[in-house]
């Protein structure tokens, strides 16, 4: 059972990467935040559905998963404005992810959408957990697990779902089952039981070929586990996070992403723009492709 009355605090620099589990500080409210604001519900759900374009349903099936995963792809953009822009600290309360994706309609990483998108899926009525990732995807050695996905439970299968994936990601939620083969708007995924506890997802590429995405296990995460990983993230200067500016949103035919100073656009699998922008041209590429006014 949760201890919903633990408060965490960190009395350290708060610069410094966490590593004490017994000195855990989370970026917000002043330099602390009550444990069980990681765990709120979504304050207005309906609100979150608009901001989605998706409504409410009856049933919960796995076609609706399948549409609430894709309608939060194509209008909530991934992206990291305030750790590499604004360096700014990244609280993973409910509340302050909702008033960022959804009130002033934002995106953010994985550690927030995740989290956000998890909490909607219970106010639904899902079985939803959060679960830990490791990015496999153009690696040739074994990666930090710095990744939060979500794991739901429906009808007896088990389905991995991600609306916090920095590039190519499946438009719905995918078996969680030995062989399995996914199919989704036009795209396929595999997944494969590897060395336990591991599953690795696979996909298959525009050009044909098959490339690893990311492994993880199933067993339920709490929200307090990502804390540490989100200081590594949003604070260490090794992490990708705070090398360049990521920016990625799924479209009804392809893609648009911006990596360090390029920016990308893919419709049908086939690039039909890509130019490097300066400042100038930041804030209107922002607000044109990615809906996003700072």
């Amino acid at each position: 059972m949760i201890n919903m009355t633990k408060v965490f605090f960190r009395f350290t620099n708060k610069n410094a990467p966490v590593y004490n589990e017994d000195i855990i500080w989370c970026a917000a409210k002043g330099g602390r935040i009550m444990y069980e604001a990681l765990y709120a519900s979504v304050p207005d759900a309906d609100a979150y559905l608009v901001r989605i374009q998706r409504k409410r349903r009856d049933v919960l099936t796995k076609e609706y998963l399948d549409d609430l995963i894709y309608g939060h792809q194509l209008h909530v953009p991934f992206e990291n404005l305030d750790v590499w822009m604004f360096q700014k600290d990244i609280p993973l309360d409910i509340e302050a992810i909702y008033e960022k994706v959804v009130t002033k309609h934002r995106g953010g990483y994985c550690f927030e959408l995740n989290a956000l998108f998890t909490a909607l899926l219970k106010d639904l009525g899902f079985h939803a957990s959060s679960c830990m990732c490791r990015i496999t995807r153009n690696k040739n050695y074994v990666p930090l697990v710095l990744h939060r996905g979500i794991i739901v439970e429906l009808d007896g299968m088990k389905y991995f779902c991600d609306v916090g994936y920095g590039g190519p990601m499946p438009p719905g939620a995918v078996p969680v089952q030995d062989g399995a083969v996914a199919d989704m708007r036009g795209e396929r995924y595999f997944m494969y039981k590897d060395e336990v506890p591991w599953w690795t997802m696979k996909r298959r590429t525009g050009s044909g070929e098959i490339e690893s995405m990311l492994q993880f296990y199933t067993m339920p995460q709490e929200a307090v586990d990502y804390i540490p990983m989100n200081e590594y993230c949003s604070k260490n200067e090794n992490s990708v996070f705070r090398q360049r500016l990521y920016l990625n949103k799924r479209t009804e035919r392809g893609s648009v992403s911006v990596m360090g100073n390029r920016f990308t656009e893919v419709e049908n699998g086939v690039v039909v723009q890509e130019m490097e922008i300066g400042e100038e041209e930041m804030k209107g590429v922002l607000e044109r492709y990615f809906e996003i006014v700072l």
